[in-house]
């Protein structure tokens, strides 16, 4: 069953807030244990009033990097708990100010040994997974640039990528991107090298090569192998590292397609790896299906047999 995992980067919002969820429900279950019934959301309140004195609504949600309703809400949630208490600014009584309770002082002192726990058990998670610099790392990004200026850029690149057949001038990328691709996931098989060195046996053979070019340089690939009695494999996808995020495999995939198609041939298959759940949903997509493996595969990497049913099945 597809999972929020299986779309990548397309659904990161949504991946990460799953995790952080699943963060918080556990802290929540933990302070429950502790007898404080109160959201781990608003803790980052009261860190930064019992670090930084009393600070207004506006401040609190602008060191948090918050809307203003969902900090006022938090507020309120504290005031009614006791855990804070509200004040007139005296340079402006039309200002109210948060500061520490009593009340509130008590209980973040009683909890000191479960963040210490806290600390702990996120080091033990990121001991294997890290994600604190990461996520300090994109944040300061997003900061300089924000996510919605980032995908414009990328659909304003994505309209100079031409799709373009196969040239000898161009063996040279093909071998490259592909072998590219391989070293990263798995390795270079030799049949992989046989195909990789003599891309023209491709064309002689009946079968089809198309280059991704992006500026002047060739950045991604895709084949046709004829494999006899009218069936097509596609084969030798690869989109660089660096210009993933186009839409250039996508592209590239359905430019395959159009010429399987064109040519009235019987059949269209492909062989991956389910390690590339990225792949497999694109392909998915496109109209790929799952199917048995009529013989043994030329590749070890191979446990993934789909063959193209169309999009409407």
């Amino acid at each position: 069953m597809t999972s929020l995992h299986d779309y990548g980067s397309l659904l990161l919002g949504s991946r990460l807030r799953k995790v952080s969820e699943a963060l918080y429900a556990g802290v929540d279950e933990v302070y429950r244990g502790a007898g404080v019934d109160l959201p781990s959301r608003c803790f980052p309140i009261l860190f930064l009033l019992r670090d930084h004195g009393r600070l207004g609504i506006s401040e609190l949600a602008a060191r948090l990097g918050q809307t203003h309703p969902a900090v006022s809400q938090m507020s309120r949630k504290l005031l009614r708990h006791r855990m804070v208490r509200e004040s007139p600014d005296p340079k402006d009584d039309r200002r109210r100010l948060l500061s520490l309770s009593p009340h509130g002082r008590s209980i973040m002192e009683r909890l000191e040994p479960v963040w210490k726990a806290i600390v702990a058990a996120a080091a033990d998670l990121e001991s294997d997974h890290p994600l604190s610099q990461h996520l300090t790392a994109v944040d300061r990004a997003l900061e300089a640039r924000g996510f919605a200026a980032r995908i414009r850029a990328r659909l304003e690149d994505a309209g100079t990528v031409e799709i373009i057949p196969f040239e000898r001038r161009y063996a040279a990328d093909f071998k490259r991107l592909n072998i590219e691709w391989l070293e990263r996931y798995f390795r270079v098989e030799p049949i992989d090298e046989e195909v990789l060195s003599h891309p023209q046996r491709i064309l002689r053979k009946g079968g089809a090569i198309f280059l991704a070019r992006y500026r002047g340089a060739i950045v991604g690939t895709s084949a046709l192998l004829a494999a006899g009695d009218g069936r097509f494999e596609l084969s030798k996808m690869a989109v660089t590292a660096g210009h993933q995020g186009l839409g250039i495999g996508r592209r590239l995939l359905e430019a395959a397609v159009a010429e399987y198609l064109s040519r009235g041939a019987r059949e269209l298959f492909l062989e991956s790896n389910s390690r590339l759940t990225p792949a497999i949903t694109l392909y998915e997509s496109a109209g790929f299906a799952h199917a048995p493996r009529p013989a043994p595969s030329h590749y070890e990497r191979s446990d993934v047999y789909m063959v193209y049913v169309g999009r409407e099945r």
